[in-house]
């Protein structure tokens, strides 16, 4: 064989030893870092990532969501609701009972006038409600007796299926009221 120092060829000697150690010492190991380094690094590569992640949400914005409608604010406003107009309510008027009364409601004589005199008849003796306009649903103001007479000033008006007749008493001028034309009844001047 041919040479002699095949030995150190191939077998490591303490001088090799050192000359590797030597290198090794010069570049420093992992775990000779100091711990603080290691904080350090750590920190910065979470604030690299949250910037990085920022970063793409901010160029990626809306090209990365479901591409839907905008939602838009509702915004709830209260509604007034109309409140129904109290209407009065007619009063009622009894009919007269028994067998010498009348029909409770009698027909309209068709020859009332305007001028002319009108005489209360068929209430019973419950008398006939004067009321502030033509129909049931105005106030009642006054009652006219049984038999009592007036003066047609205005009308007919069609309320509630019947005409209504503004009278007014001859001795009183203040009595000056609307009547339904079911209980009057045309007479000769008196």
């Amino acid at each position: 064989m041919s040479s002699d120092n095949w030995m150190e060829e191939t077998v490591p000697t303490p001088r090799a030893d050192r000359s590797r150690n030597a290198e090794e010492a010069d570049q420093p190991s992992l775990t000779q870092i100091p711990t603080r380094v290691w904080f350090f690094a750590l920190f910065a590569g979470i604030l690299l990532f949250a910037l990085f992640s920022l970063w793409g949400l901010y160029l990626f914005q809306g090209s990365l969501g479901a591409g839907g409608p905008t939602p838009t604010a509702i915004i709830w406003t209260a509604t007034p609701t109309p409140v129904p107009a109290v209407t009065p309510t007619p009063t009622p008027t009894r009919t007269p009972t028994g067998e010498g009364s009348r029909a409770a409601t009698p027909t309209p004589s068709r020859d009332i006038s305007i001028g002319g005199y009108v005489q209360v008849v068929g209430t019973g003796d419950y008398g006939l409600s004067l009321r502030e306009g033509p129909g049931a649903n105005y106030a009642r103001i006054d009652v006219a007796a049984e038999g009592e007479i007036f003066i047609v000033v205005e009308g007919p008006q069609t309320a509630g299926g019947s005409p209504w007749w503004r009278i007014r008493a001859p001795e009183n001028e203040d009595r000056f009221w609307w009547a339904i034309g079911n209980y009057l009844q045309p007479i000769d001047h008196p």
